[in-house]
């Protein structure tokens, strides 16, 4: 069986009425999903199995181009280092059949940098489990000399 958690390494996630919002925080890129595709990384992340999930769509039946997509889906996320594969049982999936049928039964996943910047200046990036917040003034993309003159532009 196939299970998959959050790459805490690297991404935060929150699922917000449904919609699941899932940043890199070493790329500041970010993703959007869709209603169905929230639902499903909901349960891969909660421990329900491909299998699990793929039985959830079977009882509503579902187009055979579910298993496809779902296959796809999964694909990405793991190609953006969103998912990492774990070994775990089994837990029956939860599919929301309402929104499962508004989006046709498909899942889709879609990638964001217009914040990127924005993402990576945020002093978050900068903790550190040993000590803490220390934040550095050239973490934001420049270098300790260009930080430097900067300030003292600003102190002129």
């Amino acid at each position: 069986m196939t299970n998959y958690t959050l790459n805490e390494t690297k991404m935060f996630a929150d699922v917000t009425d449904g919609i699941a919002i899932i940043i890199n925080s070493e790329t500041g890129i970010y993703y959007g999903m869709n209603g169905l595709g929230s639902c499903v990384y909901e349960n891969l992340t909660a421990g329900s199995s491909v299998e699990d999930i793929m039985t959830a769509f079977e009882k509503m039946n579902a187009p055979e181009s579910v298993k496809s997509n779902l296959d796809e889906f999964i694909k990405v996320m793991l190609e953006k280092e969103i998912l990492e594969e774990t070994t775990g049982g089994s837990r029956a999936a939860e599919i929301d059949e309402t929104t499962a049928k508004e989006d046709d039964f498909f899942m889709s996943i879609k990638e964001y940098s217009d914040a990127q910047e924005l993402l990576l200046a945020d002093p978050i990036h900068e903790v550190k489990e040993e000590t803490g917040w220390t934040p550095e003034k050239d973490s934001i993309g420049y270098t300790k000399e260009e930080t430097k003159e900067r300030e003292k532009k600003l102190e002129e």
